[in-house]
């Protein structure tokens, strides 16, 4: 894999973020903060992580979800979204910004509109709001420091090929186009892409899928994914393309911070040792996606 010598620049975390809307506090960079079911943990790096699907907490009173997706639980996502944060920081001395809703999916689902999210139930309601304006807070915070960057939402998949699926708003009926077909701007302006595919001198086929896409450098760590150069679209099999969160956070409908879902085989999630394997690559191809697409220049890529 490419390897990438780069710089740590030590800049003093001095900014404070005006956070409105049900939260009403101040979030410094420095230290976590929770709103009673969701944790946040600010960064310094262009790279925002939410896993809304990982957590476990079912509190009494809390009536269970009788709508949409209710009780499959994304298997040590939490935990991998806390080790990359971990891997980032010995590899670079800096960590992503890290949203992570605690709450199992039969009470809330992070991923959806707020009323299939919550089902009315006001604790439940809030906890989206706070979950939500949390990633919201990042965005700002990266796109004031950094000018652009990169939000990915975290899952984990049951699909029976043992690969990762990478959304950026996507269908499978798109990506079986050719390549000069997919450049059209119609498929760049859906996707979650947006901004990148804007400013970036690849064609947007190869953002998506070519050698440098996030598939690209993943699959050259030795786990399969797709998109991507051995598998440039889903093959006729099952593939999530990315849902409420990417539409929401990413750069489909404007702005700097460019999104994409990560959906991890169970395979890679079935023991501490294959989790931790697979979160090391992921933070390798996060960073070497940085260093590389957003000159962020301080990703210790190998």
């Amino acid at each position: 894999m490419r390897t990438i010598i780069c710089h740590i620049w030590f800049i003093p975390l001095l900014i404070t973020l005006a956070f409105s809307g049900a939260l009403g506090q101040e979030l410094e960079a420095e230290g976590a903060r929770s709103s009673v079911f969701i944790d946040f943990h600010p960064g310094d790096l262009p790279l925002i992580i939410s896993v809304p699907h990982g957590g476990y907490e079912q509190p009494e009173g809390v009536p269970d979800r009788t709508m949409g997706t209710k009780g499959h639980h994304d298997v040590q996502t939490l935990e991998m979204g806390n080790d990359i944060s971990k891997f980032c920081f010995e590899r670079t001395g800096r960590r992503p910004y890290l949203i992570i809703n605690r709450l199992h999916r039969s009470k809330l689902d992070a991923n959806r509109e707020q009323f299939d999210a919550a089902q009315d139930d006001p604790s439940m309601m809030a906890a989206w709001e706070a979950y939500h304006q949390y990633i919201d807070s990042a965005k700002t915070a990266v796109a004031r420091r950094f000018g652009a960057g990169l939000y990915i939402d975290l899952h984990g998949h049951r699909h029976a090929i043992q690969r990762t699926e990478i959304g950026y708003l996507l269908v499978a009926s798109d990506l079986v186009l050719a390549d000069d077909s997919l450049n059209a701007l119609e498929f760049v302006s859906k996707s979650s892409l947006r901004s990148l595919a804007y400013r970036s001198p690849l064609p947007f086929a190869g953002l998506i899928r070519g050698d440098s896409s996030f598939g690209g450098i993943l699959e050259r760590d030795g786990y399969p994914a797709v998109p991507s150069p051995n598998n440039p679209d889903p093959g006729g099999k099952p593939f999530f393309s990315g849902g409420y969160n990417l539409e929401r956070h990413g750069s489909r409908d404007g702005g700097m911070i460019d999104g994409l879902q990560v959906e991890a085989p169970l395979s890679v999630r079935e023991s501490e040792a294959e989790r931790i394997a697979y979160a090391k690559a992921l933070t390798r191809t996060m960073l070497w996606f940085l260093d590389y697409h957003y000159n962020a220049n301080d990703g210790h890529a190998e």
